[in-house]
């Protein structure tokens, strides 16, 4: 998409102006908000880990919904939430250290997705293979019957994605919120109970 068609298409957008008013940090926050609507999952959550973190929408509301939360987010981007309960590493989730953290996350949430080209199956690629070098993290960060919730985009590898998270979870479940535009391939993955 165009970056013009794009500034138009923000400046339309539903979420986008709810987002400004409520003093949210992007739309993306009304995509969590409805997941957890669905899956009550940040309520039964202390320590969660957060891939791709930027601007911090998604960390704004975790901790609207659970006051008590602990948040360690990463991005290669700057956080835009400062917050005594987020400790956050501009850094690259494939170089960092996670024996500098200790394994006690029972939420793992992934909002993470590489620069669009604008072909679809090169993107689906591009974010199914950050996806599978998160859910080889997994066992380095989560606690036993923890959760993960994880935006993808459908394409050819869905399935293989998937059959990774069935070895590693009781239960996994697609999702697609209302705040996620109707063209949009993205999808979330809501995968509980971490064996």
């Amino acid at each position: 998409m165009k970056s013009k068609d794009w500034l138009n298409r923000q400046k339309r957008d539903f979420y986008v102006k709810k987002a400004k008013k409520q003093g949210y940090l992007s739309r993306a926050a009304y995509k969590l908000v409805e997941i957890d609507n669905k899956f009550k999952i940040i309520k039964k959550s202390s320590n969660v880990f957060e891939f791709g973190a930027s601007p911090g929408g998604w960390s704004q509301v975790a901790i609207e919904i659970n006051p008590k939360i602990q948040i360690t987010a990463i991005d290669l981007l700057e956080l835009k939430i400062n917050h005594p309960q987020i400790k956050f590493y501009k850094e690259d989730y494939l170089n960092f250290n996670y024996n500098k953290i200790e394994k006690n996350f029972d939420l793992i949430l992934s909002d993470i997705a590489p620069n669009t080209t604008g072909h679809q199956s090169t993107d689906h690629l591009r974010i199914s293979m950050m996806l599978f070098d998160i859910i080889d993290l997994l066992d380095k960060l989560m606690i036993k019957r923890g959760v993960f919730v994880t935006k993808i985009w459908k394409g050819s590898e869905e399935k293989s994605l998937i059959k990774e998270l069935k070895k590693k979870f009781n239960e996994v479940s697609y999702f697609k919120p209302n705040a996620s535009r109707k063209d949009s391939v993205e999808i979330f993955i809501i995968a509980k109970d971490f064996l």
